[in-house]
């Protein structure tokens, strides 16, 4: 057994690729696999990887055909090895010290699960932009606690993905818990991870670096038709744990409608900037006024900034008009005005410094 079962779906991100392993070839723990797993790729990936497996004994490379990210994450579990296992995305990188941190975190706490901060980077104009989502440390040894405060981590993503947390295998498999073959699949994982969980350590490490403007990649997509009914699916999913957890309450509902609130101002959003008709972004943004869940969202959701409660604004007045023109601004400001939008959302997530500099 090894201390670190790093497992990384790969799927046609060639230019990304090689930054990704080295990252993780450089990290200063030293005793992990990496299991690369090649999901179909049609360009230079699987070469890169098995270029990468002729040289150093810790990695694993598996071939498959395509199948999603869930599928191939899926494959890994099944030989991972690790006393943990670790999910990155493939595009992405780490900082050296990274996976050192989140162990002794997990060994030091004895927890199922760690979750830590990381740092979102972006490119634009020449420029790289950057902030830091972290919090501080904290442990919850025991179900009450993790399910009294889980809540808190919601609104900056820090639930939501595999990439920022350490699992415990033994817990995994004891519970028998893959990846679903849905569509962002991570928030549901995660969800179904936290179910049932004894004990969650908060890190506040951000050495994780979430590359989010790559062309082509899901993040940077203008519209998706289904994104509203994908949203709707993650919250319902949500709201199915803490009813199992039997926890609610006003300060719960609040957060967790506020966090869900959010994501539904983002589909108005898309359905704005997109290329439908007006009268069909009307009916689309009109759907989502109208779901009773929903309206909850908008009335209930306890918005803590200022900026977003003024972006909120028209949804609470339930006027399809204003939402439409709502949209269209945030829209225009977040794909015209790019480095305002980003610093305006590092200060809503995290208040966090943002940091530019030139791309080399």
């Amino acid at each position: 057994m090894c201390k670190i079962s790093v497992i990384t779906p790969v799927y046609n991100v060639e230019d990304y690729l090689e930054k990704c392993i080295d990252s993780i070839l450089k990290q200063t723990i030293e005793d992990f696999e990496l299991i690369i797993v090649d999901d179909g790729s049609t360009d230079r990936c699987s070469k890169i990887a098995d270029n990468y497996r002729s040289k150093d004994e810790r990695i694993i490379v598996i071939h498959k055909v395509n199948g999603g990210a869930p599928s191939a994450r899926n494959e890994g579990i099944k030989i991972a090895k690790g006393k943990y296992m670790y999910f990155p995305d493939s595009d992405d990188w780490l900082e050296n010290d990274y996976l050192e941190k989140m162990y002794n975190t997990a060994e030091q706490t004895n927890v199922s699960l760690v979750i830590s901060g990381f740092t979102m980077e972006y490119y634009t104009n020449g420029k790289r932009q950057m902030y830091s989502v972290s919090v501080p440390e904290k442990v919850f040894d025991n179900k009450a606690s993790v399910r009294d405060n889980i809540h808190n981590y919601f609104d900056n993503m820090m639930v939501a993905v595999p990439w920022n947390k350490l699992y415990r295998s033994d817990y995994i498999r004891e519970n028998k818990l893959m990846f679903p073959n849905l569509k962002w699949d991570d928030l549901h994982f995660n969800m179904e991870v936290l179910k049932d969980i004894n004990s969650v350590a908060i890190s506040d490490a951000a050495g994780y670096h979430f590359f989010r403007t790559r062309a082509g990649s899901e993040t940077t997509k203008v519209f998706d038709g289904m994104l509203y009914q994908k949203r709707r699916q993650q919250f319902l999913h949500i709201l199915k744990v803490y009813k199992y957890w039997n926890k609610g309450g006003k300060e719960i509902s609040s957060t967790l409608y506020a966090y869900y609130s959010k994501r539904l101002l983002q589909c108005i959003e898309e359905i704005s900037i997109s290329d439908k008709t007006i009268e069909e972004k009307k009916n689309l943004i009109g759907e989502i006024l109208d779901d009773s869940l929903n309206q909850k969202a908008f009335k209930y959701g306890q918005i803590d900034s200022k900026l977003m409660r003024i972006a909120m604004a028209p949804t609470k007045l339930d006027n399809v008009e204003l939402c439409l023109v709502d949209g269209y601004i945030l829209g225009f400001v977040k794909n015209n005005m790019t480095e305002v939008f980003n610093r305006l959302k590092s200060k809503i997530i995290n208040k966090a410094k943002v940091e530019d500099g030139n791309i080399r």
